[in-house]
């Protein structure tokens, strides 16, 4: 029993005919040389490394081990007096104005009229609780005034 591949290549082996790299000239490319594959490998390496460096030290030097310094933060209250809130009225009397006022800006409405059910008021206002007391004193000519709870 005979191979035809084995007897085809025996009848034309000629010494150097069947080389790697004279097949890869024929075929016009060029192999990869020696150093190209170290450079390749070199890079992997420092790959490698810088990646293993980086991780030691995100793992060494992580925020949570870095102690924190903290500034105290002075906060400012804001007197209820110069808070600045909208408010809306629309034929109310003056009763629920005032306990509207009161409620919303956290404040005591002192000087009301002796009748104060004889007034009514229709309103959009955006301030301050002593400009809209004093606005709604313009309006009714009442004298009332505005103090802190």
């Amino acid at each position: 029993m005979k191979n035809k591949e084995v007897d085809f290549i025996a009848r034309r082996y000629k010494k150097g005919r069947f080389l790697p790299d004279a097949g890869w000239d024929r075929l016009g490319i060029a192999p990869v040389s020696k150093w190209r594959r170290y450079r390749v490998a070199a890079a992997v390496a420092a790959t490698v490394i810088l990646s293993a460096t980086a991780a030691i030290l995100y793992r060494e030097y992580r925020m949570e081990n870095v102690p924190q310094q903290t500034m105290p933060v002075k906060t400012q209250t804001i007197s209820p007096l110069a808070e600045v809130k909208a408010i809306d009225f629309e034929n109310a009397p003056l009763p629920d104005v005032i306990k509207k006022i009161e409620t919303v800006y956290n404040v005591k409405v002192n000087g009301i009229p002796a009748s104060p059910e004889e007034y009514e008021l229709s309103l959009h206002y955006e301030g301050t609780p002593t400009d809209l007391i004093s606005v709604i004193n313009e309006i009714l000519g009442t004298q009332m005034t505005v103090a802190e709870k």
